[in-house]
């Protein structure tokens, strides 16, 4: 039986996964490289890796906006207090490449304590969740699901809204959980949930799970 601390790390787990997808440039991840050590000013970066302040803010004010790096306190200067600028988790999250393997071996453990109905419900339920963590769009459902189409992209989805019979298709040429999915097609219900959820709609699995997975979502008004 999963518990709810099962839960809530398979929830981490996936939403790490999803953040360490953004791919940053040389020059600001030097910058958050040194960040990991300890907190820093402006000039002490600049000074470590050898470029102008200038060029350090404008490698800041990236690392700000992605939620990477932040400022946590000042240190007094000659003429006034120099801002302190420290690493966040999804910053330290981008030195990681322990979360794929830790999440599969995750998912064979669960595997083998529950159910495969309980399991793909515990998928569900942890793509719902992540799902709460992003604003959900407006529109009529065509244009929520290209929202959601546009939203999966951003986890490095392949996406193509399709029509078929009425209902609204979600297709693509990869999927952003291979990894996974390829091991245990239960994994693919994570993104169900989401769409569901994200969507506020009536989502359905239709994944191609062959040797190259391919995700298919109907997507259905509730």
């Amino acid at each position: 039986m999963l518990s709810a601390d099962h839960v809530a790390s398979s929830d981490f787990f996936f939403a790490q996964m999803t953040t360490s997808l953004i791919r940053l440039s040389e020059p600001a991840r030097s910058v958050l490289s040194q960040l990991r050590h300890r907190p820093m000013t402006v000039e002490e970066l600049a000074k470590a890796l050898h470029l102008t302040p200038n060029a350090v803010r404008n490698q800041l004010r990236k690392l700000e906006t992605a939620n990477f790096a932040a400022r946590s306190g000042s240190r007094p200067g000659v003429s006034k207090p120099s801002i302190l600028y420290s690493i966040t988790l999804e910053g330290q999250v981008q030195f990681s490449t322990l979360y794929l393997p830790v999440l599969t071996e995750f998912l064979e453990v669960a595997e083998g304590q529950c159910s495969g109905k309980q399991l793909k419900s515990f998928m569900r339920d942890t793509g719902e969740s992540l799902a709460r963590r992003y604003p959900k769009p407006s529109g009529t459902l065509k244009d929520r699901t290209n929202d959601g189409a546009r939203l999966l992209k951003s986890f490095g989805g392949i996406m193509a809204v399709q029509g078929r019979d009425g209902s609204i298709v979600l297709r693509s040429s990869g999927c952003p959980l291979a990894a996974l999915t390829a091991r245990n097609s239960a994994a693919c219900r994570v993104i169900e949930g989401l769409l569901t959820e994200y969507l506020s709609a009536s989502v359905a699995t239709c994944c191609d799970l062959a040797a190259e997975p391919r995700c298919c979502f109907e997507v259905t008004h509730k």
